[in-house]
């Protein structure tokens, strides 16, 4: 007999769970890509919104927040329909909404309407779709029938606090690294952390909503949370034989994090893509790029030369500035 899912009435979290079929490693890069796109529309059709993530070879693993069910017009449930099935598919509803109109039965488009409203905010119907969508594409660019996915999918509710999300949030960024796929977490490309490094805002945003009890920014979020990650992610040993009994981040590497207040080292950073040094307009000390502003006035803006020197952020640049102030992210693995 299965367990009933937990499903509070108030906005819950929840960290859900699943493995493919005898946990055959079939999630290779395009099937990620293919979660990672799904994952998203999702997003946008049910409003469930993910905190992290992370798609491994054999499993995946979601932070989903399931807000209060709020009210949907029709007009808003139909966008959302065409976001989540593409415009040829919508197309295909709306010729069925226009025959069934001329044929009097308006009554069968609330009924459909009705039926894709209640598939929104719901925690069940979010991971059904999700899972189903994949089979069909799985199995479309294979020679797999059936199944994709072994049973149903575990799922933990999680209290929508600080130290409740980080340490959870935290673990499913970690798994490329337990797993060996990456050294360090933010290389790791089919994840949350991954994605927000990679400039992805809207991974930003929502690990900003795991510090349930600060307003903090996208750009603080990146330093904090990885702060937290190493902390959590050092690996383990045994005292006695020092065998390694989990695997992890060295102890050397958490502590440097640590020390740098959870910032890239400038090694780290010049493996990213920088702004600095393609938007950045002069790179130099600050009386150096105060000189170039005061002497090319006519190749900045009044806002530019205003805001002088800008010192360069993220790292430890010593004294470098630039002459461009940049509001877009600065610094992305990609």
């Amino acid at each position: 007999m299965r367990t009933a899912r937990l499903k509070p009435k108030t906005a819950t979290t929840y960290h859900v769970m699943s493995r493919t079929l005898e946990s055959r490693f079939i999630l290779g890069n395009s099937e990620k890509d293919y979660l990672s796109d799904l994952m998203r529309k999702l997003e946008g059709f049910s409003s469930c919104q993910v905190r992290t993530f992370a798609f491994m070879d054999n499993h995946f693993h979601i932070l989903l927040h399931v807000p209060e069910v709020q009210p949907v017009d029709d007009d808003e449930v139909k966008w959302r329909v065409r976001m989540l099935y593409g415009k040829e598919k919508y197309d295909q509803f709306e010729k069925q909404w226009q025959a069934w109109i001329e044929q009097g039965q308006e009554s069968r488009i609330k009924e459909q309407l009705d039926a894709y409203r209640a598939r929104m905010y719901d925690l069940s119907e979010f991971m059904k779709t999700f899972k189903q969508r994949f089979t069909v594409f799985y199995n479309a660019n294979s020679k797999h029938e059936g199944p994709a996915w072994w049973g149903r999918y575990k799922s933990v509710l999680i209290e929508e606090s600080t130290d409740a999300l980080q340490p959870v949030a935290a673990y499913i960024d970690l798994n490329p690294v337990r797993a060996g796929k990456a050294n360090d977490p933010k290389d790791y490309r089919w994840s949350g952390y991954g994605e927000a490094v990679a400039n992805i805002r809207e991974s930003r945003k929502n690990l900003c909503k795991l510090f349930v009890d600060r307003d903090i920014s996208e750009d603080q979020v990146l330093s904090e949370y990885r702060k937290i990650l190493y902390l959590q992610g050092e690996v383990q040993t045994n005292p006695l034989t020092g065998v390694v009994t989990k695997a992890g981040l060295s102890s050397a590497a958490v502590q440097k994090v640590v020390e740098n207040d959870g910032k890239l080292s400038l090694c780290e950073v010049l493996r990213c893509k920088v702004r600095y040094f393609s938007d950045g307009g002069v790179i130099g000390s600050a009386d150096f790029v105060k000189e170039v502003l005061q002497n090319h006035k006519n190749l900045f803006c009044s806002q530019q030369r205003c805001g002088g020197p800008q010192p360069m952020k993220y790292s430890d640049w010593g004294d470098l500035c630039v002459a461009k102030k940049l509001h877009k992210t600065i610094v992305s693995s990609v």
